[in-house]
Formats: C-alpha cells, sequence, structure tokens
C-alpha cells in the first residue's frame, strides 16, 4: 500500500517537473481580471487603488446597475471603475448610470470598444483599430502580443510627462468625434485620435476611456507607466468615499462570448504536456481506485443491545435494606416515591397531605376513597414512627403496588 502511493507520487513529481520545465512561455491572453497576476490581468491596477484612495472603501461589484448591492443614488462622491473589453450597457442601464452621475458621482469606463447604441448616448463615435478578438481590423497581420502601445496626456490638464509606452499589446481604440458642448479631451492615443474624455453631468462626470490595456499589469509595471494610472485617478475626487471595481460589465462580455471563457479543464487541455499528465493522472487514479476499494480492516464484532438493569438495581437496594432489617428506612423511601408519583403524574401538590387531597387524588386516579385514605394513613403512621415492623412494611408494600397496578 506504502509502496504503491510512493509509485504513484513519484509519477506525479516527474511529470509536474516536465511540464513545468516546458511551458516557461509569456501568457498572451487579455483578460482584464483584477485577479489575474499575469502580464494582461489588472492586478497591480486594482490593489493601487487603496494608496491613491487611503480615505475610501475599496469594494468590487458584480451587479448591473439596476441591482446594486454596495452603491446608491442616494449618496455622492462614489467612483464606479468599469474596466472591460467591451461596454455593452441595456438602455436602462445607462438611464440608472446618468442618474447616479448627476447625484455628484464619477464613473470612469475604460473599454477596447464601446456598443453603438452606448456611443449613441454619450454623442460620440469611435475609431476601431481592434475588434472583440484582438484582431487588427483591416490589417493584414494577427494580433501581436509582443507590439507596442503609446498613450498621450493632454498638456493642458496635466504635467509632464505626458507620453507613456510599453513593448506590448497595442489594445487600443480611439475615439473619432464628441459633441464638444459637454465633452471635453484628456488623452489621446498614438495616433493623435482622443482616447480619454470627461463628459460633464449636473455634478458628476463621466469618464470614457478606449485603452483599457493601460490598466494591465504590463503596462504599469513597465518603466514609470505607473505615473499614468495614477494621472487618470487624479482626475477623480481625492476624498471619494467609495470607489467600486465593476466586474459587470468584463464578466458580461464573456457570458455574451462563450468562446472566450476558458474553464479550469480547457486551460490543462490546452497545453501538450499538462494534457498528456491529466489522462496519466486520472489513469493511475482509476487504477488505484480499482485495486484498493476493498476495506483493509478487521470484521467489527457484534454486540449485544444494551439492558436496562434499573429494575434489577432497584431490586438488588430493596433486598439489602429488607435483609439489614431497616424497615422503617425502606418504608420512607417508598413514600417519597409515591408522592413523586403523585407530583409527576397527577399533577398534584403534596406539600399538605390532608382530606381535600385525598379527594383529588381519588378523583384523578379513579381509584376508591377508602384505598386512598388507607394509603394515606399507613403514610402518616410509619412518618410518625421511630421504627416499624416487618407486616407493617409488607402491608404498606401491597397498599402500593395496588393502587400503581389499577390506576
Amino acid at each position: 500500500m506504502t509502496k504503491r502511493l510512493l509509485y504513484i507520487s513519484l509519477v506525479f513529481a516527474t511529470l509536474g517537473l516536465c511540464a513545468c520545465n516546458k511551458l516557461h512561455r509569456f501568457d498572451d491572453t487579455i483578460t482584464l481580471n483584477r485577479n489575474d497576476k499575469i502580464p494582461y490581468g489588472t492586478y497591480a491596477a486594482y490593489h493601487l487603488l487603496q494608496k491613491q484612495f487611503p480615505r475610501a472603501r475599496i469594494e468590487t461589484n458584480r451587479y448591473a446597475p439596476t441591482q446594486w448591492k454596495n452603491l446608491t443614488s442616494d449618496s455622492t462622491k462614489q467612483v464606479l471603475l468599469i474596466v472591460t473589453k467591451t461596454f455593452d450597457p441595456s438602455e436602462e442601464d445607462l438611464d440608472y448610470l446618468t442618474g447616479f452621475v448627476q447625484k455628484g458621482n464619477y464613473v470612469f469606463i475604460s473599454a477596447l470598444q464601446i456598443t453603438h447604441d452606448a456611443a449613441k448616448f454619450f454623442k460620440l463615435t469611435s475609431t476601431q483599430h481592434f475588434n472583440y478578438y484582438g484582431l487588427g481590423l483591416g490589417v493584414h497581420h494577427p494580433f501581436d502580443p509582443f507590439d507596442s502601445t503609446v498613450v498621450k496626456l493632454d498638456s493642458a490638464v496635466f504635467e509632464d510627462p505626458f507620453d507613456y509606452d510599453y513593448p506590448g499589446a497595442d489594445f487600443t481604440n480611439g475615439i473619432a468625434s464628441s459633441d464638444s458642448s459637454f465633452t471635453y479631451p484628456l488623452g489621446y492615443s498614438a495616433t493623435k485620435n482622443q482616447n480619454l474624455i470627461a463628459i460633464n453631468s449636473i455634478k458628476g462626470t463621466f469618464f470614457i476611456h478606449t485603452a483599457p490595456i493601460t490598466f494591465t499589469n504590463l503596462f504599469l509595471l513597465y518603466n514609470n507607466n505607473r505615473q499614468y494610472f495614477e494621472k487618470l485617478m487624479s482626475l477623480l475626487p481625492k476624498d471619494a468615499k467609495k470607489i467600486v471595481w465593476d466586474d459587470y460589465y468584463l464578466q458580461h462580455y464573456y457570458n455574451n462570448n462563450p468562446q472566450q471563457s476558458q474553464g479550469l479543464l480547457s486551460v490543462i487541455l490546452k497545453y501538450d504536456n499538462f494534457k498528456w499528465a491529466f489522462w496519466i493522472t486520472l489513469l493511475l487514479l482509476s487504477v488505484y481506485l480499482v485495486t484498493e476499494v476493498k476495506r483493509r480492516q478487521r470484521i467489527i464484532p457484534e454486540y449485544a443491545k444494551p439492558k436496562n438493569e434499573s429494575l434489577a438495581f432497584v431490586t438488588t437496594i430493596g433486598k439489602l435494606y429488607y435483609e439489614k432489617g431497616d424497615h422503617k428506612n425502606l418504608a420512607d423511601k417508598l413514600t417519597q416515591y409515591f408522592l413523586d408519583h403523585v407530583r409527576n403524574d397527577y399533577k398534584l401538590s403534596t406539600t399538605e397531605i390532608n382530606n381535600s387531597f385525598e379527594q383529588q387524588l381519588a378523583a384523578k386516579s379513579g381509584k376508591d376513597i377508602n384505598e386512598i385514605k388507607a394509603i394515606i394513613e399507613m403514610t402518616h403512621t410509619i412518618t410518625l414512627s421511630h421504627a416499624i415492623t416487618q407486616k407493617q412494611l409488607m402491608d404498606y408494600h401491597e397498599l402500593l403496588e395496588n393502587f400503581y397496578k389499577t390506576t
């Protein structure tokens, strides 16, 4: 048994080492997920929020605007931060977000693409250099995770430096036009298209950003690109009460694009080494279950059913008192048992044993009043006596036994 388990453990360890040695490759999957520490996850950005807003509560949201659990339109200086591949709100979502901003709150939307209805709502048009799947539109070469990206901030709003770049995916789009009567530009792409605009509301502000790749770990940890993130966050109020990182639209995108969502098993089977390790492990576990399914223990002996020894115990104690000749002591215990029986079964008080008590006990037990009087009289006699004879004890016992048997 022990040797077999040791053999299986060695096989697993060998397969794991082989897989690890051959899979040191760059993970170019763009998830934008706050829990992912891979190059194109947003773990760093999410954990930098607390430093940018030390007095604010940092929370997450996975519900549609109409079902929010930790945001409310009744409060001000709240920030909703949406980082996703595509911003695809419903008309009801847009109305709710607008009401939220008009109360003095802020919504920062960083999305590669904004749907037609959302763009129409904000009165802007976007340029699409990349589509949902990261392939260049109108470009003959496929998506290159080792390309480069350059983003610029408006010098009229921000201090130097204005340009930030990194050697990674050019996963950005731009804004071709917007309504200048209520919007103003804050940032640009390498092609000088707007990629960051502010849309003023009554008290709050919408920010539309088309370069979510700048929130990824690879971008922020390259050179001084963290300053770009800090400058973006400086657009939000420093005294914000609550910063909420939105997961709803990112998950909404994956749910609407099943081919973009990968489960744990699909990730394992994606790589040959892991795939072979998975199937060999499954085979070994199957063999182990087949060969070791029998129980390896002695037969459990059959035990006799527990017996109620209470009656035997009482009989033994009674015999001891009787043989000792302490008839008075034994009679007192019979009296205590009788009175306890009356209290529990007939709910009668035994504080005063008088004519009224006799009448009530006779009525409740259905016994003749003379029989009850005989028991009570014998009880008084035994209580007042210093000692009783064997015959008195036997007569008393007989009276009580007749009472118990017929009631």
